[in-house]
């Protein structure tokens, strides 16, 4: 058997999480949310998928789906699959890395110019086609997402595509030209270095989840210090030792309850 580091979830869950985007941290938080889970049982609409010859993994919407828009996803992925295992469609004024973009077929590029190949792309590549909006690609990998919102000259999208990336001007030029930057390197498999946000780093957002896992399950403050911190350390140092475990898991229980809640779109 597994060894389980918390409630129901192995060790080896919790220590894959550490590799997760800010985009699957705001979906591992959000997905425990019990009114996700009844907005989830109550869904009537639900995205129709097939696999691509690509291997990309394409939906369509029928309808838009409000119930799923007031969680900032524009489709309700199954609150069971972690963030490995759904892709994830965040509405694009609340996602920092969404790009916006204009496909083109080629006519007006030079010689030398080469196509988005997305066979070629690294990662696991999703593409939404919903009415109302622009078909949206997003892209999933090991540390990093990113969401091109695409005016697309054909619908599903070809495998190969040039993109005219927009950028505008204001206070998040400089934000969307980052961005855009990082995507480059990405597509190019360079490294590019994706900082921790202040507040956020993975070992503190991984101990939030383990605590807000304790109090949804109904343990008690101290269980869940035990999980966190050892059981011995705990019992040593609960009531008036210098480490302050007490304090610090009510302050953990607190962080993943506000991430559950609405903190998670801070991550995004």
């Amino acid at each position: 058997m597994p060894a389980t580091y918390g409630w129901g979830y192995t060790k080896r869950y919790f220590d894959r999480l550490m590799w997760l985007s800010y985009s699957g941290w705001a979906w591992e938080f959000k997905r425990r949310d019990p009114e996700l889970l009844r907005t989830y049982r109550m869904l009537k609409t639900r995205p129709v998928s097939i696999m691509r010859s690509d291997g990309s993994q394409l939906f369509r919407l029928r309808l838009p789906c409000q119930q799923s828009e007031q969680f900032g996803l524009q489709f309700l992925p199954d609150p069971r699959l972690s963030a490995y295992e759904t892709p994830l469609f965040w509405l694009p004024h609340i996602m920092t890395s969404n790009l916006d973009a204009a496909g083109e077929l080629g006519s007006r590029f030079a010689q030398s110019d080469e196509q988005l190949s997305l066979p070629s792309l690294p990662g696991k590549k999703s593409i939404l086609i919903s009415p109302g909006r622009r078909t949206k690609l997003a892209i999933a990998a090991r540390g990093y997402a990113a969401q091109i919102a695409i005016n697309a000259p054909s619908a599903p999208l070809p495998l190969g595509i040039y993109l005219t990336l927009k950028v505008g001007a204001g206070a998040r030029m400089l934000q969307k030209v980052e961005c855009f930057d990082q995507f480059a390197r990405f597509c190019s498999g360079l490294h590019f270095d994706a900082k921790p946000r202040r507040g956020y780093a993975p070992i503190k957002l991984r101990q939030a989840l383990t605590a807000l896992d304790g109090w949804l399950s109904g343990a008690s403050q101290r269980e869940i210090a035990a999980v966190l911190f050892g059981a011995k350390l705990v019992y040593e140092d609960w009531n008036d030792g210098v480490h302050s475990y007490k304090s610090r898991t009510r302050r953990l229980i607190k962080k993943g309850r506000n991430l559950m809640e609405k903190d998670y779109l801070k991550l995004l």
